[in-house]
């Protein structure tokens, strides 16, 4: 074999084999990499879009169990008024909740919490609503029967009359209780415990009414729970503390913003019921009103400027 200068004429051919070895290892190494990158891309893409589609779902339920809701508001009908307030007021927090979670301003968790909790007020109020149309279709039916066997016995009607008449009046006159004064307002805490009265709402922090039950020596006497609703501007009832904050008056079942058992001897006996706000008061006319077995004992407002 011919050399040049001592070395072999093969030698640049085989440097030539191998850089070309190690270029198509490199480029091999590559694709393993850029294919390990791509499958890792589409991966976290993939995690990304399964996301994006719980978050929808999330965002859908929500959004139909507000709208199911507010269909279910128009499909309730009632003449009382303050039922009928109390559930404006709950229909229009149904409504503003709804437009956050359209828009993406709330949080879905905590948006489908205060869901759950609405649609438990509103089942109140179909279970409330039902009861009062099933006790008026039973008077209505009890008053049809009433009817035509006193039409057949006039002295039956008659004595019939006289002994409801004869009753209402007991009930009215002697059963229900009654106070002698009521005064109600706003209190601030000082830093010495002191209750300050005040009629500022942003410096209110508790409504306090205090009454006098008058003497009734015809009804029981004994326990006697007594419960307080506080009405404010808006129309709505301020919370009690008690997760179980509802009780039946007037015929039907509502709110209480606070309740208290008092040892009622037949004798005047002067009591004092107080409510802790959570949040800053509005402004305008509370109203605050007191009952007892469920009848209205007393009621009385005041104004907050």
């Amino acid at each position: 074999m011919e050399t040049t200068n001592g070395a072999p004429q093969g030698a640049p051919q085989q440097r030539s084999n191998s850089l070309l070895l190690a270029l198509v290892v490199l480029l091999l190494i590559s694709n393993v990499v850029l294919l390990y990158l791509f499958l890792q891309e589409g991966k976290r893409g993939d995690e990304q879009q399964q996301h994006v589609e719980q978050v929808t779902e999330q965002k859908d339920a929500v959004t139909k169990m507000l709208e199911d809701m507010l269909v279910q508001y128009d499909t309730l009908e009632t003449e009382n008024s303050q039922l009928r307030t109390e559930m404006d007021a709950q229909r229009e927090k149904i409504e503003s909740l709804l437009a956050d979670v359209k828009k993406g301003k709330t949080d879905l968790f905590k948006a489908r919490k205060e869901a759950e909790t609405l649609r438990k007020i509103m089942k109140g109020y179909v279970a409330t609503i039902d009861s009062l149309n099933q006790a008026n279709q039973a008077l209505q039916a009890q008053n049809v029967g009433l009817t035509q066997e006193l039409g057949e016995v006039t002295g039956q009607k008659k004595a019939l009359e006289a002994r409801t008449q004869e009753q209402e009046e007991l009930i009215s006159k002697g059963s229900v209780l009654h106070t002698t004064s009521i005064t109600s307002g706003a209190l601030f805490l000082r830093n010495n415990g002191k209750q300050v009265e005040t009629n500022r709402a942003n410096k209110a922090e508790m409504i306090k009414s205090c009454f006098t039950l008058g003497e009734n020596r015809v009804t029981r006497s004994g326990t006697k729970t007594l419960y307080m609703r506080i009405i404010s501007p808006d129309g709505q009832v301020l919370p009690a503390t008690d997760a179980d904050n509802r009780f039946k008056y007037n015929g039907i079942e509502g709110e209480f913003s606070a309740k208290r058992d008092v040892d009622y001897r037949n004798e005047p006996l002067d009591v004092c019921m107080f409510w802790t706000a959570n949040d800053k008061l509005k402004s305008g006319q509370y109203k605050v009103e007191v009952y007892e077995a469920g009848a209205m004992v007393s009621n009385a407002s005041f104004d907050l400027k």
